[in-house]
């Protein structure tokens, strides 16, 4: 129903046009090739067919003209137009049908003598559809030119979702997009409020068949009324976070609210639908949103159960509450120490029972609650901060009537602070600090972005500021958890547990109080003490903490104000065992593929593997993040890393050691210094890089000492860094998970001898070397042999040299960028592999080449040669020395009996020193000695 979504919202737009300009830029860029990307996809696979309905009468024919044009300009071919014209009497309406017709096969147009009403005229096109999907349509639509392969994208990644639904926005009669629709995901509560998934929404055929046809009695929200209908009976619905759809303004539209008659019809498709439910409901029209008020037969005993510690707010509690509401069978349990039982029990609070639980253990806020719980006798448990306010009669009544909904197991008011602003209206998740508030400090009664902090919903997770569930639910999930959230998420936490458990946490704006925020513990702001909650909730609830359905990222990046970069959390639903420890934030500056990333991610693995729980965040992305994510361990992308934000070291302070990951750590360092948590300073770059940086960067040579213990993959790079900080600077080498023996090459003459130098392309690793080195063999010698470079380009200037070198050259092949996988295969392919870099820590392809028991000629950058013997498992040549290079190529090329002999060697060197195994016991050991360390300074874990 357009009205429904509109409703309280003007034509124009509430946020600047400029702004949504620059998300489209950033998310929506004009890139030619990736529309040819989804149009040559799109012809690769047997997609299923998309039927478009489209019911028109007189429309503008520019309109329509636009929007068939936009069809026919899909990437996509997989769709077809079932038109159906309601005896249309506009001549330039008629001929622009017939020309569609006429043109695209895939528009077909059925002309009706006379209006049959939007219903019918819609069953008329589902009656000509055939395709496995079907879509409603308007004249006044625009669709993006990647709708339908994303659709059909979506389509097939979830085979068993009957529904699929998109974002959308709004276009003037100039074509400029503004006020976007950014969805949750599927919202059951949401669609009470108002016809929310609008367009674009797919519904499977066979769906459409249990559902029956569109019924005239709703016409004008005909499509509210049947998304009521297919939503009770779909398997699974999918929300696309992609702006498909584009609905035009104009005098008529629904959009600019020009058919304010649909508001009847949207109501009464919404008391059907709560009849068909077996939920009695009064259907009531507010000028934001619809609402299905729950009638209950009698009101259900409620007890209000508030922990404090404060006299005068118990006092105020129960002096006010019993006046602040109507409620006609009211207990209020106060849950405190036993000294301020005494007085309060001398109160007779009016029109309201008083129950008084001693409690004198230290403070707990999730066991006072239980223990009030316990005591509690009423069937419904509102929980209450001793701050908390209400001037509204009902709010108790507004509060609990949706739990008459059994699909509903908590409830939460709009709490507003003194000033009138916006404290909670739902939790967030998956923001800075892991959790945040939605429509933080925003007036009372906004109605940015379509209503929502005025309309009923689902949330994640909900504030105990004042919660309310039912009785035998909250014993049912174990109540709140005194042991691992005893203050902080104790609320995230319960509201987690009931999602688990199948229910739906729910925001309510009908009831408002006031929350005065901190009374409880004083006036003064205080420093939340260190405590294990948070991580808590990465460990026993990944997917929940870092993934929000009904605030998804589109929402969040438009509207949470309260964080002021955007951050990304991704975790599999894959709880870990909460007592484990020690508990890691690994800190990367990228989650590229080169090989400090690489060497975080086995030391990820290897502690992930032995019941060590690990957080790892980046400033940037890369494909590391999927390996990550695969393997178990929680990612967070935050730009703000990298320049120490406090919000950084807030998240930090609770893990037990935090290991930070190459050179660029300076940041992670300085935020740490103030914070009792141990930093290990992993330095992976070559000792020329260091001592460049540490010449250049006062910044980096004073942040050293900050870390309590500094590592290093050889002797030779630790020595760079130790005049430089009176902390340890030890050394851990470099491992690699086993490869396996590759089996040796056939020796019998049949074939070249294969020489392979894998690295990226730049200077550092002397691809010239190799080359010139290769130029000055004999050809006779150089001709019996194959040679191949293979690796990512990053320095093209350096390439282009190389190659020019190379020109000469036979039997000389260059491969381009490589996954792991086919790299690895082709050091398995290689009898001997090169490593001519001129400066390195600890070259990883050394380590895959001994994984792999091949010969190695290397130089003697880093830890090389502390870690090799030249003759026995490797042959080693100084860097920059193409003479050298070439001579021990030369020597393999003449002996080549030394070729097996150094691969068995080699692999024995591997065994002995770069398993991971070894390398984790080492690593553990480490961050043992740094805690240890930083001991003395560090506060308790409370």
């Amino acid at each position: 129903a357009p009205v429904a979504k509109a409703e309280g919202q003007s034509a124009k737009p509430k946020k600047p046009v400029d702004r949504y300009v620059a998300w489209l830029q950033e998310h929506e860029p004009n890139d030619t090739a990736l529309t040819e990307q989804r149009r040559v996809a799109a012809t690769r696979q047997s997609p299923p067919r998309i039927s478009f309905l489209l019911p028109v009468k007189d429309p503008p024919a520019k309109f329509l003209d636009d929007l068939l044009a936009s069809l026919v300009a899909q990437t996509a071919p997989n769709w077809e137009v079932c038109l159906i014209d309601g005896g249309s009497e506009l001549a330039e309406t008629q001929a622009t049908i017939e020309r569609w017709s006429a043109q695209e096969p895939r528009i077909r147009a059925q002309r009706l003598p006379e209006n049959l009403g939007i219903s019918e005229n819609t069953n008329r096109a589902l009656q000509m559809a055939t395709g496995d999907f079907v879509a409603c349509i308007d004249h006044d639509d625009l669709l993006a030119p990647f709708a339908v392969y994303e659709l059909t994208r979506a389509i097939l990644h979830s085979p068993d979702a009957e529904i699929f639904y998109s974002d959308e926005d709004r276009c003037d009669l100039e074509g400029r997009r503004h006020s976007p629709y950014f969805k949750p995901d599927w919202s059951p509560e949401l669609l009470l409020s108002s016809m929310y998934i609008g367009h674009l929404t797919a519904y499977r055929r066979s769906l459409v068949e249990r559902v029956g046809n569109f019924r005239k009695e709703f016409d004008l929200s005909q499509d509210y009324d049947f998304a009521l209908r297919a939503t009770e009976q779909a398997r699974a619905i999918e929300h696309i976070p992609e702006v498909f759809y584009h609905w035009r303004e104009h005098p008529a539209s629904g959009s600019a609210g020009g058919k304010p008659e649909a508001r009847k019809t949207n109501l009464a498709a919404l008391a059907d639908a709560m009849a068909r439910r077996n939920l009695p409901a009064e259907i009531i029209e507010y000028p934001t949103a619809n609402r299905a008020r729950l009638r209950l037969p009698q009101w259900p005993r409620v007890s209000i159960i508030i922990p404090t510690d404060s006299p005068t707010r118990a006092q105020s509690c129960l002096e006010k509450l019993p006046l602040q509401t109507r409620y006609p069978d009211l207990e209020i349990v106060i849950v405190t120490n036993s000294e301020l039982l005494e007085p309060l029990q001398v109160l007779k609070p009016e029109n309201a029972a008083l129950l008084c639980v001693p409690y004198d253990k230290p403070f707990n806020f999730s066991d006072k609650c239980n223990a009030g719980a316990q005591a509690a006798t009423g069937t419904r448990f509102i929980f209450l901060n001793d701050d908390v306010e209400s001037v509204q009669a009902d709010w108790i009544q507004n509060l609990i009537e949706p739990l008459e909904n059994p699909q509903i197991g908590a409830v939460a008011p709009k709490l507003l602070y003194e000033t009138g602003r916006i404290q909670h209206a739902g939790l967030v998740t998956g923001v800075r600090g892991l959790i945040g508030t939605a429509f933080h400090q925003r007036d009372a009664d906004s109605l940015e972005h379509f209503n929502l902090a005025q309309c009923q919903r689902d949330v994640s997770a909900l504030s105990a500021a004042c919660l309310a569930v039912r009785r035998e639910d909250f014993f049912r999930v174990g109540g709140f958890d005194a042991v691992n959230t005893p203050i902080a998420h104790s609320d995230v936490d319960l509201s987690f547990k009931i999602r688990a458990a199948g229910w739906r946490c729910v925001y309510t704006p009908y009831a408002t109080l006031y929350h005065a925020g901190h009374v409880s513990i004083g006036r003064e702001e205080k420093a939340p003490p260190r405590d294990k909650a948070s991580i808590y909730l990465l460990k026993q609830w990944p997917e929940f903490t870092t993934h929000d359905p009904y605030f998804p990222e589109n929402m969040r990046d438009w509207l949470h104000s309260d964080s002021p970069t955007p951050i990304r959390m991704i975790a599999r639903d894959e709880p870990k065992a909460v007592a484990t420890s020690p508990d890691l934030l690994f800190v990367s500056h990228d989650l590229s593929l080169s090989g400090a990333p690489i060497m975080l991610f086995h030391a990820a693995r290897w502690c992930h593997e032995n019941g060590i729980f690990v957080v790892v965040i980046a400033p940037n992305d890369g494909p590391l993040r999927e390996k990550l994510i695969d393997l178990g361990v929680p990612v967070i992308i935050d730009p703000l890393v990298a320049s120490g934000h406090p919000s950084f070291a807030d998240f930090a302070r609770d893990f037990d050691c935090v290991l930070a990951n190459s050179l660029k750590s300076t940041a992670v360092a300085r935020a740490l210094q103030k914070e009792d948590v141990p930093v290990v300073w992993w330095i992976h770059e070559p000792g020329s890089v260091g001592e460049h940086y540490l010449r250049e960067d006062a910044e980096l040579r004073s942040a050293l000492p900050l870390a309590e213990l500094v590592l290093a993959p050889s002797e030779r790079t630790a020595r760079t860094y130790r005049p430089f900080t009176d902390r340890p600077v030890k050394v851990l080498r470099n491992a690699i998970p086993d490869l396996g023996l590759s089996p040796r090459n056939k020796s019998d003459g049949t074939r070249s001898l294969r020489f392979v130098l894998l690295a990226s392309i730049e200077p550092r690793k002397g691809q010239d070397i190799f080359v010139q080195a290769l130029a000055s063999l004999p050809n006779e010698l150089r001709e019996g042999a194959e040679f191949q470079v293979a690796g990512r380009i990053l320095d093209p200037d350096f390439w282009l040299k190389v190659d020019r070198l190379a020109a000469p050259l036979k039997n000389f092949s260059v491969m381009g960028a490589l996954d792991h996988t086919d790299a690895i295969e082709l050091l398995r392919q290689a009898d001997v592999v090169v490593c001519a870099s001129r400066d390195e820590a600890m070259p990883v392809v050394i380590l895959e080449a001994l994984s792999l028991g091949k010969a190695l000629i290397a130089t003697t950058v880093g830890g090389a040669l502390e870690m090799l013997v030249d003759g026995d498992d490797a042959l080693l040549v100084r860097p920059e020395e193409p003479e050298a290079l070439a001579a021990a190529i030369r020597r393999l090329l003449e002996q080549p009996e030394m070729i097996p002999q150094l691969g068995e060697r080699a692999r024995e060197t591997y065994e002995r020193q770069f398993t991971l195994d070894r390398f984790g016991r080492d690593l553990r050991a480490f961050i043992d000695e740094a805690m240890a360390l930083s001991s003395p300074r560090r506060a308790p874990l409370e």
